[in-house]
């Protein structure tokens, strides 16, 4: 963390991305469920911004996660949720968080809060505010973790559709995130 010296103090936070850090996508087909999960293996430091008497910002907040390392369970619904993400064309899924709507305490007890942030999915950009939590373990590890429900048209996607139209995968979709956070030792 950093202190500025402005006219109001600034305090920054540095967080390292951890490898554990991934995303969730989970849906409905008219037969059964399904759960699509990719871990993160980037190298991303998001820093967030906190000055008196203004909502938290992020200065650098970018994630991005590879569209086709998803797993959905089978090989034949990997390839289906591939297809439908257009992760050939678009293989970079980018989470670019904007800002907060307080400031978090980085205490043991768990925090809500809404989060404002840019997803990018299959080449369209949407901002979203989106339920957030934050939680510091006991081993300093800071996770932050968010969940929305989205829709394939809320990206131009449409969903797929198996055997001639008779699995049919509904168009909702309830989308987790669950962030591993370092705060970076090295500011």
């Amino acid at each position: 963390m950093l202190w500025s010296s402005f006219n109001s103090p600034v305090l920054l936070h540095r967080f390292i991305v951890q490898p554990e850090s991934m995303l969730v996508v989970a849906g409905k087909t008219n037969v059964n469920s399904f759960q699509c999960t990719t871990l993160y293996c980037g190298r991303d430091t998001l820093v967030l911004r906190e000055s008196v008497g203004t909502p938290p910002v992020f200065i650098k907040g970018n994630v991005q996660l590879d569209a086709s390392a998803f797993s959905c369970g089978m090989q034949l619904m990997t390839n289906d949720f591939n297809r439908t993400i257009k992760a050939t064309q678009h293989p970079t899924i980018a989470i670019d968080f904007i800002s907060f709507e307080k400031t978090p305490v980085f205490g043991c007890a768990e925090e809500r809060f809404k989060g404002r942030m840019k997803i990018m999915l299959a080449g369209v950009v949407k901002t979203f505010d989106v339920d957030c939590a934050i939680e510091v373990k006991s081993n300093g590890i800071i996770y932050l973790r968010g969940i929305r429900e989205f829709e394939f048209a809320d990206f131009n996607l449409t969903a797929p559709s198996r055997m001639m139209g008779m699995v049919k995968v509904e168009d909702n979709l309830e989308v987790k995130f669950s962030l591993a956070l370092k705060l970076d030792p090295n500011p």
